[in-house]
């Protein structure tokens, strides 16, 4: 309910459409997930807020796909076949975070010591992050389709907030999965405040 009154209040963000559609999903209703990540694709936003998450729709293309991978019998009738396309990846890394007018940046860096960052988004083991948002909430996403074992770092780095607020510290809300859409997913949730003044957080190594 609560992410429905969100989307209530801000139908002007696509976060809105999409954090309601994955509530949905972690409640079992994955039609009505998969029908509100496509209204999120394909809705028009104001001016003003589309040129501020070029790319989003990479994620949400993503999330529709993971659902028709998992859940075969879900109405699909209104997505466009050319959207549809098994993305199985042995590791995804999203993080979200809660405050507008704040940059923040997705690290990961894998076994053989290369990170991927908004400065280097393609690894030589096929690594890719999405979109550096600067503004809004992000998302900002990490794919491996093929992992090789070893060690993995997620890190954020956080450069500050650029407006005054009395509501507490940015608050960063990191998934790390694994076997991403397929039977074998395995999701680990991870939230972290960041300190005021920015700085490099060490979400998790595994």
């Amino acid at each position: 309910q609560a992410f429905r009154k969100v989307l209530e209040w801000r139908p002007m963000e696509p976060q809105s459409y999409r954090d309601y559609a994955l509530a949905l999903q972690d409640a079992g209703y994955f039609q009505n997930a998969l029908d509100t990540l496509h209204l999120a694709l394909t809705r028009n936003y104001a001016s003003e807020v589309a040129g501020m998450y070029p790319g989003i729709e990479e994620m949400i293309v993503t999330e529709i796909n993971q659902l028709l991978s998992l859940y075969k019998k879900l109405d699909r009738s209104a997505i466009p076949e050319s959207l549809i396309k098994p993305m199985p990846v042995d590791l995804r890394v999203v993080v979200n975070w809660n405050m507008n007018d704040t940059d923040l940046d997705l690290w990961v860096t894998d076994p053989i010591g290369e990170k991927c960052y908004y400065g280097h988004k393609n690894t030589q083991l096929g690594g890719r992050l999405s979109n550096d948002f600067t503004r809004g909430y992000g998302p900002e996403q990490f794919l491996l389709k093929k992992a090789v074992r070893g060690r993995y770092k997620v890190q954020v780095h956080f450069y500050g907030e650029r407006q005054v607020k009395l509501v507490g510290p940015t608050t960063v809300l990191a998934e790390i999965i694994i076997h991403y859409g397929t039977a074998n997913q395995q999701r680990q949730v991870i939230t972290l405040q960041m300190e005021k003044g920015g700085g490099t957080v060490l979400i998790g190594e595994f």
